[in-house]
């Protein structure tokens, strides 16, 4: 998967599960989701859950009914994926009755995907009318490009966060305003954080993250670390710069510049282990081209 190999894994995944091999999130039968009710169950990270969802209308065009059981604060998101005709959370379980399940991360493999053939038509999450003014960011005053930022990824995994002093070469542009969308512990870094233009603080600590994706709909670009914020915008085709650490997630593959899940994301990887410096001004060099668009 790392290197594009797609086939292959699917191929891999056919002999391991011919011998039977017990694995505790797989479901799928493996047989045609035709004429069933089939729930969608996602037991990985938000992210996961974000990217994946877009096989929902897939699965729609030949089920009877589609479900997705999903963690408490992605209920509202997941409304919005075209193809869902239920969401439930786990304390739901006996509210939708089902005919067949599926992982949710075992879709790609169910839809034999390749490089070529990725659903990738964004947007493929959409919000209300409702939800949409729920955002926390008001109408621009002054007409400046509105940038996103979010530094610390989750704790699992200490290699993929900076800090926001790392950032501080995107911070330098009077042409814009600058939002963090930061929740959790860093996000205590703005309180003594001195910056030449002011960060606004939006991320609040509201456990549905339909704010979270209202917000996003008012910003011109997002720059983030990998975190599941990276797929709510990619979700939502809103422009996204993504800083990677060396040894980056399967999903981003080898190289890349650019993502063939999502058409308005931009990669900045570490040319090093542990060298972020070398990304941040990457990705700086690059802000001159968001003032052009």
């Amino acid at each position: 998967m790392l290197a594009g190999q797609f086939e292959n894994a699917w191929r891999e995944s056919d002999r391991i599960a011919a011998r039977g091999t017990p694995d505790p999130h797989r479901f799928w039968d493996g047989c045609p989701f035709t004429g069933k009710r089939v729930m969608i169950r996602c037991l990985h990270g938000f992210g996961d859950a974000i990217q994946f969802a877009r096989y929902a209308p897939m699965v729609r065009r030949d089920a009877a009914r589609v479900m997705v059981q999903t963690h408490g604060e992605l209920i509202n998101v997941m409304g919005g994926i075209s193809g869902v005709d239920d969401v439930i959370t786990w304390s739901d379980e006996g509210s939708a009755p089902w005919d067949q399940q599926i992982e949710l991360m075992e879709l790609p493999r169910a839809f034999r995907t390749t490089l070529d053939t990725i659903p990738n038509v964004v947007p493929y999450l959409h919000l209300t009318p409702e939800q949409k003014v729920r955002s926390r960011i008001e109408d621009p005053p002054n007409g400046k490009v509105r940038i996103g930022l979010q530094w610390g990824s989750g704790a699992w995994n200490p290699e993929r966060s900076i800090s926001l002093a790392d950032l501080r070469p995107l911070l330098h542009v009077p042409e814009f305003e600058y939002f963090s969308f930061q929740r959790g512990e860093p996000r205590a870094e703005l309180a003594n954080f001195e910056s030449p233009y002011p960060i606004h603080d939006v991320s609040g600590e509201s456990p549905d993250l339909i704010e979270a994706a209202a917000d996003l709909l008012n910003i011109d670009l997002l720059i983030t670390v990998d975190t599941m914020l990276a797929h709510l915008a990619g979700a939502l085709a809103i422009p996204v710069w993504v800083l990677l650490p060396w040894e980056a997630d399967w999903r981003w593959m080898l190289h890349r510049r650019d993502s063939p899940w999502y058409p308005t994301m931009t990669l900045f990887r570490q040319p090093a282990p542990g060298e972020w410096h070398s990304a941040v001004l990457e990705a700086a060099a690059a802000l001159p081209t968001v003032l052009s668009r």
